[in-house]
């Protein structure tokens, strides 16, 4: 059975079953690889294929973005919004200077103020969609060691969050460099479930336009309103 008549299978299942809950698609999702190990297709391959579909299937029914305006009004709904923002300028400022020193700027107030986070915000938009296909290449390469070396991932990563870089070296260099500065991914997964977070480079801009992948465990850091942001499966959901 290909993909397309994987995908075709399981959301005929899911509609059938009037699956709305992650935990309802999951044992879905656990039958449909079962099936697939006892038709005897079970290999490394066609497991992770079936993986891909499944993840693509889930994705799909992820809250759906608010809009995304392309410039900031001085309503009030914006200035709810200013924070977060603003805390992303700082640190991005802040990472910035660590990566490269240099003169911390100041933050402009009033109406210069909104200009410049309105510009942080607009000029940031572009790297959600790069950061969230990295989120999904470091997704794969987690689904890859829980299939190949499962003792060797859960002796790494099953207690506590570790870098990226600890994880996995080669694939933390293909780090997109047109990321913000002191950008980095962190990582927790047992055999089963996952948990993978970017920091608060994009805060502010994620905040507005991918509001659910924000993680509800840890979405402040030190009170500034940058919440860190990511993918994970529904056991690794409160980790």
């Amino acid at each position: 059975m290909d993909q397309e008549k994987h995908a075709q299978a399981i959301r005929k299942a899911i509609a059938d079953r009037n699956a709305q809950t992650p935990e309802e698609r999951e044992r879905i999702y656990a039958a449909a690889r079962a099936a697939v190990g006892k038709g005897g297709n079970g290999t490394p391959s066609a497991m992770a294929a079936l993986d891909s579909t499944i993840r693509a299937i889930e994705m799909s029914y992820a809250p759906k973005p608010v809009a995304v305006p392309t410039s900031f009004s001085t309503g009030s709904k914006w200035k709810a919004y200013l924070p977060a923002l603003a805390a992303g300028m700082i640190l991005g400022a802040v990472g910035a200077v660590l990566v490269m020193p240099k003169p911390l700027p100041a933050l402009p107030k009033g109406e210069k103020a909104l200009a410049v986070l309105e510009h942080k915000y607009v000029s940031a938009l572009p790297q959600i969609p790069i950061a969230v296909d990295f989120l999904n290449k470091v997704s794969d390469a987690v689904i890859a060691m829980q299939k190949k070396d499962r003792a060797g991932l859960e002796a790494k990563a099953s207690k506590t969050f570790i870098g990226l870089r600890t994880l996995d070296p080669e694939l933390a260099k293909q780090m997109p460099a047109s990321l913000p500065a002191g950008s980095t991914v962190i990582v927790r997964a047992d055999g089963f479930n996952f948990k993978i977070l970017f920091n608060w480079t994009l805060c502010g801009a994620i905040q507005i336009a991918r509001p659910e992948m924000i993680d509800h465990v840890r979405d402040r850091v030190n009170g500034l309103g940058c919440p860190y942001f990511g993918l994970w499966t529904s056991g690794g959901a409160n980790w």
